[in-house]
């Protein structure tokens, strides 16, 4: 194969805005996520990483303030890669919703924003990259994450991202934006990675021999959840596809 080697950095959950509108303690953790964010970002630099991919809930909800939206702009624009976004369940991509009243493309020009809720290909020529995601949207209840995923294009390597909750056959099936272990067997063939978020703890869920990850959230939304302050390293060239885990929450002391 020709493609040239690829590497990622790979974050989801980040829910900047969250905490706002209070002072005191709220602030203090407001802060710290925004500051996990921007640990991500010079993470992703340090390393030399060729992209950057968030996998949903980027912001915390529909409401945040244009001074949240405006440090987003600027974190992403930071980065020297290309940046891909994926809308999920707190950030949706319902017309008139946070991601086409401000236009965070312009603010950061190296950043492409998943629209389409049927699903579609993003291509990243220069990096040999061929991504693919749904857009998730309020109106539809009945979302599934990976439907209609398609197959390998050609020899680039093939990201898919999605935003939703992943679960072995037979299990937890009640659960909402289902994502199902024979989707991904039947993805395996066709794509390198999967690119998850909506859990906030990181996870390893590879499945029939398709790379499958949780990155898990930068900073937690509480600190009862002690999985999160990570972002997900991922190494692409021809002896396969390696990824480990980056810590980037700022209190060095709940690094265990």
């Amino acid at each position: 194969m020709s493609r040239r080697p690829l590497r990622v950095v790979h974050t989801s959950d980040v829910h900047l805005g969250a905490y706002s509108g209070k002072d005191g303690t709220w602030a203090d953790r407001r802060s710290l996520m925004e500051a996990a964010f921007a640990n991500v970002i010079s993470l992703a630099n340090d390393e030399r990483a060729d992209a950057l991919l968030i996998a949903g809930d980027f912001f915390d909800n529909d409401r945040v303030a244009a001074e949240v939206v405006e440090f987003a702009g600027e974190q992403i624009a930071r980065f020297r890669g290309k940046a891909f976004l994926l809308p999920g369940n707190h950030d949706p991509m319902d017309e008139g919703r946070i991601y086409w009243r401000y236009d965070l493309e312009a603010m950061a020009p190296n950043l492409r924003i998943v629209r389409a809720h049927a699903g579609e290909y993003i291509h990243a020529e220069e990096l040999d990259l061929v991504l693919w995601g749904r857009a998730y949207i309020d109106s539809d209840w009945h979302f599934k994450p990976l439907s209609g995923i398609p197959a390998r294009l050609d020899d680039r390597w093939h990201i898919a991202m999605a935003h939703g909750h992943f679960v072995r056959d037979g299990g937890e099936m009640h659960r909402s934006l289902l994502i199902h272990e024979s989707e991904l067997h039947a993805a395996a063939e066709h794509w390198d990675y999967l690119a998850l978020g909506h859990w906030e703890p990181h996870a390893d869920v590879t499945t029939g021999g398709l790379t499958a990850v949780y990155s898990g959230a930068p900073l937690a939304l509480s600190d009862a959840n002690k999985k999160a302050g990570w972002a997900a390293l991922v190494d692409f060239d021809d002896a396969g596809v390696r990824w480990e885990l980056r810590w980037v929450d700022p209190r060095e002391q709940w690094h265990g």
